[in-house]
């Protein structure tokens, strides 16, 4: 019953905001890394998954937010002190602890991201943090893991990376601290930025078949895919949030040129193709 009264909670104080990409954006990202699996990683990914392909669950960690992010964030780093009011009620002693913005990345000046949730007794958003944890579990022993909780993680996995690759989901400090939290004007209507970007800019003239999407913008030479994943989570992080930066140009109230979604369909492209890469690196170098 505490459950089900915390994830009400959750969903009546999580704002729209809070969602990136979309259904179809975070689809693409998982078609795209699909096409990158290896033999060993998609055949594993086939059995802990039941069957369902990545692109079908890429959204389910938004979904099932309310539930699923229950046992993210506020522990063990985060004091009583750097939670918001409202969670200041619950017993964190017990494993239901929540964070319902763990779904961003925060970055400082250097567009470095943090170790962990914590900086200096203030909670901030790092879905890297808990990426790493996931993928420690997953290569230990997926076996010895709850079917259930095992589906989870990778789900998790699928969809959190996406999200740091989606420019609104990247936390600026002190740059720019508001992920497009704010409303601009486009062609004569009034809409949140960050709703602007999550779907607007992603569907307007492309595919509307998630496969096809991904055919479309699978673009890379090899050569040029081994770039994109070089080194870890966190450097991945640093070139995506300087690729990224551009997108945070436009300040609450802005109009948007007629022609924004021209101009940035590059930077979209980009970043959807790049989130598939670095996924499919992701999943082969757990599931190796």
């Amino acid at each position: 019953m505490q459950k089900l009264i915390i994830a009400i909670i959750i969903v009546t104080f999580i704002p729209v905001k809070s969602f990136s990409w979309g259904k179809m954006g975070h689809a693409v990202v998982a078609a795209v890394a699909e096409r990158h699996l290896t033999p060993e990683a998609k055949q594993k990914l086939d059995l802990y998954l039941h069957g369902l392909t990545l692109h079908e669950i890429a959204s389910d960690a938004d979904k099932y937010r309310a539930v699923w992010t229950i046992d993210l964030g506020f522990k063990p780093t985060n004091p009583e002190a750097a939670r918001v009011a409202f969670l200041k009620t619950f017993d964190f002693t017990t494993p239901t602890n929540i964070s319902p913005v763990s779904h961003s990345i925060t970055v400082d000046e250097k567009c470095k991201s943090y170790p962990t949730d914590n900086d200096n007794g203030k909670y901030i958003n790092n879905c890297a943090y808990y990426l790493e944890q996931y993928a420690k579990e997953l290569k230990g022993n997926p076996e010895s893991i709850p079917s259930y909780d095992r589906y989870r993680k990778i789900a998790l996995i699928v969809h959190l990376i996406g999200d740091m690759h989606c420019p609104q989901h990247i936390v600026y400090i002190p740059k720019d601290p508001v992920k497009g939290g704010f409303n601009i004007k486009y062609r004569g209507k009034e809409m949140s930025y960050h709703g602007f970007w999550d779907t607007r800019i992603v569907v307007t003239d492309s595919p509307t078949d998630t496969l096809e999407y991904a055919r479309l913008i699978d673009t890379a030479t090899k050569k040029e895919f081994r770039k994109i994943c070089k080194g870890n989570i966190y450097r991945w992080i640093q070139k995506d949030a300087e690729d990224a930066w551009p997108a945070h140009k436009y300040q609450r109230g802005d109009t948007l040129p007629d022609d924004i979604i021209e101009q940035y369909k590059p930077l979209v492209y980009s970043q959807l193709r790049n989130a598939g890469y670095r996924l499919a690196t992701y999943l082969n170098r757990i599931f190796k």
